[in-house]
């Protein structure tokens, strides 16, 4: 009896044993053979592509599917060993394929998804509410899995019970969807529990935010998925990324960051709420941008491929993540020889021949703790992009300032008609003063100058004045032939409207009595003039005091010009138009002493 139930042992042993041949971890063999199977997915209509690649060992393919979703498509390879390979095909040249990956707003992790009025797919991917994913691939799941899941349901009543997901490119990011939708599926006992996946996520892109990444992780630890990409390879890289402040725990360091800063001094209040404003602003309206362009708008033209189809709900966040454990392939220079940069090629890096390559660089053992033989040497053009991007960055300058100075208006035709009919003549000097604000833009190096500036006067003989105002306000364009730390020399042209206005009183003829003087209705008047002037100068500015006490961002500087009419001037009197009347520029020559800060 004891050695009957021994034998019973050692059998039953052996059927577990041989019932799973899947194991945890990389196997550099593993992904190799997959790799071959892959090709063969992703080139359905021409053998061209995986010519040079090997046969896939020991799988042979059972089952592929039509063309399906987005131009999804996928295949079933088993083996004598009671294994099977769920194969994903990545992007195709088709439109529809393209807008898969374009379709990049977010959903929730857990919802449904009306692909028609009677087809609903419900999903759960992870069960953290702030856990979201790539719609335009999670559509793909939905149509794939309508095959797929029947397919392992079918597979595991005949004994099979290890299921390998593979994907490259589109079909990695897919791939990511697919695991979790399956492991859930298993989790609601809508899938046998038995059942054991493994994933291979190749040239995989990010899938979801940090939330979801966090689950699939926790979901597939200990060696049962992988993500392999080649470090010269775009695609890992893309979606691109957009976090904002929302994208954080419920505990964070934002979460009370304008209580604190109402808190704080007025002066303080205003700078730090400044500041925040500039750096929260511009990633929220991104991710709104992100949302409106490849969600509403790209859904549009998913509507136009799928009959029925509705667009779900977002998720406000484009936070996409780098997801699951990665296998680097580090590219040498043998490597970049055979496959260089080319800016001329969308992908120089990113097929299966170029994976396969450095693969089999891979070391035979613990890739973890060697990597000798890959390393590369960067070439020129690295090197000056990478040093590109660590010169400081030139922030456009902004700089409020105050204007005092003179003004030399052209008054020599007024005045000579002004001295013919017996009236006081007007001044050729004023004091000028006003204001404004000018940028400087470091990389085109171009400036806009905006300015207000006004003067005004009274001349009095005797009983007589004369008072006047000019006032100009416009903006300017120029070119900062010197920007530096502490010089700018920015020459400028452009137009101001200039408003001019003066009450003028006839000369006392001597002998008049005051009463004769008051009766005669030609003793005072108003005019003024009004119209646009061009403006033609040059600013330079200094910082006099950048390691002083008034520190670096006060400027100090001159500005000088010359206002000239750009139409004949039209005189009003009490606010009636005069038919003619002496040509002026109430502007004219102009010198100002410059003081600001920059903002």
């Amino acid at each position: 009896m004891l050695k009957n139930n021994f034998i019973l042992i050692i059998i039953l042993s052996h059927v577990i044993v041989f019932s799973q041949n899947l194991k945890p971890g990389f196997d550099k063999y593993e992904y190799q053979n997959l790799m071959y199977i892959s090709a063969r997915t992703g080139s359905v209509n021409s053998s061209d592509y995986y010519k040079d690649i090997p046969e896939p060992k020991d799988y042979k393919m059972v089952y592929r599917s039509e063309s399906i979703g987005l131009d999804n498509l996928w295949d079933l390879w088993t083996n004598e060993n009671k294994s099977a390979v769920i194969s994903i095909r990545g992007t195709t040249e088709k439109p529809e394929s393209w807008l898969a990956n374009f379709y990049a707003a977010m959903v929730p992790a857990k919802g449904k998804i009306e692909l028609a009025t009677d087809n609903i797919f419900e999903y759960e991917l992870a069960t953290n509410p702030k856990a979201a994913v790539h719609i335009g691939w999670l559509l793909s799941v939905a149509y794939l899995e309508k095959e797929i899941v029947p397919k392992i349901k079918e597979l595991h009543e005949k004994g099979t019970k290890d299921f390998i997901i593979m994907g490259h490119s589109q079909g990695g990011g897919i791939a990511f969807l697919m695991t979790s939708h399956l492991y859930n599926l298993q989790k609601y006992n809508k899938l046998p529990t038995d059942i054991r996946f493994k994933t291979y996520c190749s040239a995989g892109p990010k899938p979801g935010n940090l939330y979801y990444a966090y689950e699939y992780e926790a979901m597939t630890q200990e060696g049962w998925a992988y993500n392999v990409v080649n470090a010269a390879d775009w695609v890992p890289e893309v979606p691109i990324s957009i976090q904002t402040t929302d994208d954080f725990n419920n505990v964070n360091p934002f979460m009370n960051a304008k209580d604190m800063i109402n808190k704080q001094k007025f002066a303080a209040k205003l700078a730090l709420k400044y500041a925040y404003n500039q750096l929260d602003k511009p990633t929220r309206t991104a991710q709104r941008n992100y949302e409106k362009y490849l969600g509403n708008l790209t859904s549009k033209m998913i509507k136009k491929n799928i009959n029925g189809f509705v667009s779900p709900d977002y998720y406000h966040s484009n936070h996409y993540v780098r997801t699951g454990n990665t296998i680097t392939l580090l590219p040498d220079d043998d490597y970049f020889k055979i496959y260089p940069d080319d800016d001329t090629k969308l992908f120089p890096h990113h097929f299966h021949p170029q994976y396969l390559y450095l693969l089999n660089k891979l070391p035979e053992k613990d890739i973890s703790t060697s990597i000798s033989g890959l390393i590369y040497t960067p070439s020129t053009k690295e090197i000056d992009k990478a040093n590109e991007r660590t010169k400081p960055i030139k922030n456009k300058k902004v700089v409020i300032h105050s204007l005092l100075g003179i003004q030399v208006p052209s008054f020599t035709l007024l005045n000579a008609e002004l001295e013919k009919n017996n009236f006081m003549t007007l001044g050729s000097l004023y004091f000028s003063r006003g204001g404004g604000f000018y940028t400087v833009f470091p990389k085109s190096r171009f400036a806009t100058l905006f300015n207000y500036t006004t003067y005004s006067a009274n001349k009095t003989e005797g009983q007589n004045t004369n008072s006047l105002r000019g006032t100009t306000a416009g903006t300017s364009l120029g070119f900062a032939i010197l920007d530096g730390n502490k010089h700018q020399l920015i020459p400028f042209v452009g137009a101001v409207y200039s408003w001019f206005g003066v009450r003028i009183s006839k000369n006392n003829i001597g002998g008049q009595s005051f009463g004769n003087y008051l009766s005669n209705g030609l003793n005072q008047q108003h005019i003024s003039s009004n119209g646009f002037t061009a403006n033609v100068g040059i600013h330079y500015s200094m910082k006099p005091f950048v390691d002083g006490f008034l520190g670096g961002d006060f400027v100090l500087g001159l500005r000088s010009g010359y206002y000239i009419p750009l139409n004949k001037s039209k005189w009003t009197t009490n606010n009636i138009p005069l038919n003619d009347g002496p040509k002026i520029s109430s502007q004219g020559f102009y010198i100002n002493i410059l003081f600001g800060t920059g903002i």
